[in-house]
């Protein structure tokens, strides 16, 4: 097991210096950057055991920034750089970084008196400069010393800094690299947000224990993934949804990508007719996984497939899961119940939160520790875990359970919809019913697709109202923010 990702960037440095980790920088020269930067952040007033917060977007100089934060033991907190005033002086006052690394777009937004700022363009500089000091002493953390504190995304409530140990980021990678068939003859195009856990855990530290090499890219740009993707300069990729949408808009017919032999998604669910569409058109099946914040990655279909649309597999090497019901007892496999998740990956709890880490976490009869996801799935023993949703977001009407992915799924298979998102509206006789927002092609007919609704699904079940958005709110990964959704229907802004 990989004690740390800094163990693993030393070990491939030591043993093929001139192989390539970012962009055109070798192993070699990324371990001396780290250093280098460890030093100047010592030097700054960063202590082992101070918060480094990374306020910015992808640049070289945040994974610089990054690994040297971790090589001066301090905690590093990646931040949202789509956060503004209310989330981001949350983040800040909650973690008290002793400095916030910023861009030259980002500064102006993390000023406030007596807070320290680094511009990562001098952290860069920092990197490169062969003449830079370099600890005398190097630290070596512990693998039960935490990394990084990794705030959820918030979209059901204040968000929460997740405590992330460097073991746990050695684990994560560590499944991913093994279930992927990840090696130091990959390259990975990443564009994910290094903010996230799906680009710093999988992208980041997923390459850095293979031994490959990421290229970086600011943001996600669709003419650019597609031409790069095509000339064959990746052999995996990993998205969001909406990226694949966008791809499979922007590829020309009879584009192919054929070095690239692993697509991934995750962070949201993948509707099935863009699973679909994506093997019909390049040849190749998205290979689809779950994650959380709170412990990386649990779930994945398997590398050698089959990969099914709407699954997302089963359980990663040295990954437990288990469905239970509201009282935490084990259901049937095919019955809905909530995702349990044990293994070394799992988070150590939540930031000066002791009581939502309680709430988070249970233990079973043998003394295990669970963290609870708060997700709902169904298990199949040939297709793996099917996610239903959250469990907050579970839409109970006149006593009967109606689990929103089912029903965007099917209202994604109309004609003239492009996404979906069903909440639950307060009924005076049912407690509450189904409706739906949708963004859609001007003059779509709401008649004809409930009555289609109505051929495919139970009738509790059909939305009693169609909201055309022109956007649905989401998140930077992409999710539905559905408290936003609810908050128009409270205030009948329709």
């Amino acid at each position: 097991m990989t004690r740390s990702i800094l163990d693993a960037l030393d070990a491939h440095a030591a043993g093929r210096p001139q192989a390539l980790a970012l962009d055109n920088v070798s192993y070699a020269e990324l371990r001396a950057a780290s250093l280098r930067v460890a030093e100047r952040l010592r030097a700054a007033g960063v202590r082992p055991g101070d918060r480094l917060a990374i306020y910015a977007e992808n640049s070289p100089g945040f994974i610089y920034a990054y690994l040297g934060g971790l090589r001066a033991g301090a905690i590093v907190v990646p931040v949202n750089v789509l956060y503004r005033s209310s989330d981001l002086e949350h983040v800040l006052s909650d973690a008290e970084p002793a400095a916030v690394c910023v861009s030259e777009r980002s500064e102006p937004f993390a000023r406030a008196e007596g807070r320290t700022l680094i511009r990562l363009d001098d952290v860069e500089r920092w990197a490169l400069d062969p003449t830079g000091a370099v600890p005398a002493n190097p630290l070596s953390p512990q693998a039960d010393d935490v990394a990084i504190l990794i705030y959820t995304s918030g979209t059901t409530g204040r968000s929460k800094g997740a405590e992330l140990t460097h073991g746990n980021l050695g684990a994560i990678a560590d499944a991913l690299v093994e279930a992927w068939h990840w090696t130091s003859d990959d390259t990975l195009l990443l564009t994910l947000p290094l903010f996230h856990v799906h680009g710093l855990g999988a992208g980041v530290n997923g390459t850095l224990v293979a031994g490959g090499r990421v290229l970086l890219r600011e943001r996600f740009d669709a003419p650019s993934v597609v031409a790069a993707l095509a000339a064959g300069e990746a052999t995996m990729f990993f998205g969001v949804p909406t990226m694949y949408v966008r791809i499979l808009e922007q590829a020309a017919e009879g584009v192919r990508f054929d070095r690239v032999r692993l697509f991934v998604s995750g962070s949201a669910a993948l509707p099935a007719t863009v699973h679909e569409e994506f093997a019909r058109r390049f040849g190749v099946s998205i290979l689809e996984r779950y994650g959380s914040t709170e412990f990386g990655f649990a779930l994945s279909n398997r590398y050698e497939g089959p990969r099914n649309a709407g699954t997302v597999g089963f359980p990663l090497p040295h990954v437990d899961v288990r469905l239970t019901d509201p009282d935490g007892v084990d259901v049937a496999p095919s019955e809905a119940g909530e995702i349990l998740v044990h293994g070394p990956n799992v988070c150590r709890g939540y930031w000066r939160n002791p009581s939502a880490t309680a709430e988070a976490f249970s233990l079973d009869a043998g003394g295990r520790r669970w963290y609870r996801s708060g997700d709902m799935a169904t298990f199949d023993p040939q297709r793996g875990y099917v996610i239903n949703g959250r469990l907050k977001e579970l839409v109970i009407t006149g006593g009967f359970n109606v689990y929103p992915i089912e029903v965007e799924t099917e209202l994604l298979r109309l004609p003239g919809i492009s996404a979906a998102a069903v909440i639950g509206r307060p009924d005076a006789a049912r407690g509450e019913v189904p409706v739906a927002f949708i963004e859609c092609e001007p003059g779509f007919d709401e008649a004809a697709a409930l009555a289609t609704l109505g051929e495919r699904l139970a009738s509790f079940k059909v939305p009693k109202a169609l909201y055309p958005i022109d956007t649905l709110p989401r998140n930077a990964m992409g999710k539905v923010e559905k408290p936003r959704l609810r908050e128009l229907l409270a205030q009948g802004k329709l």
